[in-house]
């Protein structure tokens, strides 16, 4: 039996508005916005006169809001407040007119950040690969689930559950926001960054950080999700071409959905065949922590050690020679050496802390350098290594030729971060190098361009809640180029909050 659906929209009479301060742009005068965002439907469509009237577009570049964070994510209170991380690791708030009040201090590097049903704060914490809740009434904190792989986007479904992309595994998981259990819902989608609801809340939507996609997922009648497809492409990206374990034979080696890292092919517990993480247990069978193996990383025979599988028991041969771990013995940011090499220890794919070179993107290039536009190349580079095909690097940064993931396509227009949804179903997505907000009105339909507010990284959009001047009908997006908030007119609402209510 489905829950009971609630939608806490901006009109919640229960809620108090807090705004009596002076009016900035894109502020909430006081008046019933109500009439802009749903003016009924026509007759036996079923669809408002609003979504059937949309704001022509490209929209007027939207207005500046200034004297806010950095933060890659944000999310509206009860209270009238924005609430993000300050550049100092904590979680503040932030009224309208500006005025800031200390949350929660120390949590670190945030991306996702989402309100809780009860009012409480979830945080993904991408240096610890954790979600963390916060009580914003004390102040505490507590690691909800650990062991994620680089957590990003969230939302929170009818079921009250947190829904999070793992941007390293190109996955789906949603997870208990009281006991932290974790189920995987979806997996295979090149660089998973941002995360939406459809209005119905039976439909979810990931967007590609790299491939130029929006994929989709149905929650079917028997409660399970289905598979993510390729629901909308950004001009330029071409289509998702069959994955490669969906052809090639269980065990063919391959790079993760994330987009680096080298795993195989392998019959997934979703019921297709994936790429995923395969760690060598054999080799460290009797053995323990440190003690030296041997396993094949790249086609080749390398002398390594057994260290500890993160967030499970066990260990395993970790996928590099055993000169890249002897110095980084879980010491994440620390200096480190490699033959006379300064490095720095990071967590690879696999979840090993290793002394990361900064060789990868060398790597890339000189992977291509005698090779053809297409040609497949391989970056065997033991934090971030990939498999692909020899590409133009100027997305990235990178002159000529170099060595991209095979999914990786669109160009700087393909970089998807933030993504949203309107109460029409219409789906938005910021590009993060190009400035732009991106929409797609259906499936496969052409993707319009929004705005362009020629701002480097505007990693998140969320809807006015409708308390403390954040209009329900206007669409903010975080600017992390000089702190502030974008404010865009749309004329229609968000797809709003949905929680479990009493029957």
């Amino acid at each position: 039996m489905r829950p009971l659906l609630t939608l806490l929209l901006a009109c919640d009479p229960a809620i108090p508005d807090i705004d009596d301060g002076p009016d900035r742009p894109g502020k909430d005068s006081g008046a019933d916005t109500a009439d802009t965002a749903d003016t009924g439907d026509t007759g036996d469509t079923g669809v408002s006169e609003a979504c059937l009237n949309l704001a022509p577009i490209p929209l007027v570049r939207p207005e500046s809001l200034t004297g806010f964070t950095a933060a890659e994510d944000f999310t509206f209170d009860g209270e009238g407040r924005q609430v993000s991380l300050d550049e100092n690791g904590n979680l503040v708030g932030i009224t309208y007119e500006g005025q800031k009040t200390l949350i929660s201090p120390g949590l670190g590097a945030g991306a996702g950040t989402h309100m809780l049903a009860d009012g409480q704060i979830v945080v993904a914490d991408v240096t610890n690969n954790t979600l963390v809740k916060v009580d914003p009434t004390t102040g505490g904190s507590v690691v909800l689930t650990s062991g994620l792989s680089y957590p990003n986007g969230v939302d929170v479904g009818t079921d009250g559950f947190v829904y999070v992309a793992e941007t390293g595994l190109g996955t789906i998981r949603k997870v208990n926001a009281e006991t932290g259990e974790s189920e995987l819902l979806g997996a295979g989608m090149y660089g998973a960054n941002g995360v939406s609801f459809g209005p119905g809340f039976e439909e979810l939507y990931v967007g590609s950080f790299g491939g130029g996609v929006v994929w989709r997922m149905d929650l079917g009648d028997d409660g399970i999700w289905t598979r993510p497809r390729a629901w909308g492409l950004v001009p330029g990206a071409s289509a998702p071409t069959t994955p490669l374990c969906e052809v090639e034979p269980l065990g063919t080696m391959c790079t993760l959905a994330g987009g680096y890292g080298i795993g195989e092919c392998v019959e997934s517990e979703l019921g297709y065949n994936l790429c995923e993480i395969v760690r060598d247990t054999e080799a460290c069978d009797g053995a323990a922590v440190g003690d030296p193996c041997e396993t094949t990383v790249f086609g080749e025979l390398v002398a390594s050690l057994c260290v500890r599988a993160p967030a499970e028991p066990g260990i395993f041969c970790a996928a590099a020679p055993a000169k890249y771990i002897e110095d980084c013995p879980g010491h994440v940011g620390e200096a480190c050496d490699v033959d006379g090499a300064a490095g720095t220890c990071q967590v690879n794919y696999e979840g090993t802390p290793i002394c990361d070179l900064g060789l990868y993107w060398e790597k890339a290039q000189s992977s291509c350098a005698d090779a053809a536009d297409g040609d497949e190349c391989l970056v065997d580079d033991y934090v971030y290594g990939w498999q692909g095909n020899c590409s133009d690097g100027a997305a990235w940064g990178l002159p000529g030729l170099a060595c991209l993931p095979g999914s990786s396509t669109g160009g700087e227009d393909g970089m998807l971060d933030g993504l949203n949804v309107d109460e029409c179903g219409n789906v938005y997505a910021t590009s993060y190098v190009a400035g732009k907000v991106w929409r797609w009105q259906d499936e496969r339909a052409e993707a319009e361009l929004v705005t362009d507010v020629r701002a480097s990284w505007i990693p998140n959009l969320h809807w006015g809640n409708g308390v403390g001047g954040w209009r329900d009908d206007v669409l903010y997006m975080a600017n992390r180029d000089n702190s502030s908030m974008y404010a865009l007119e749309v004329g229609i609402k968000g797809h709003g909050e949905a929680f479990v209510s009493a029957p």
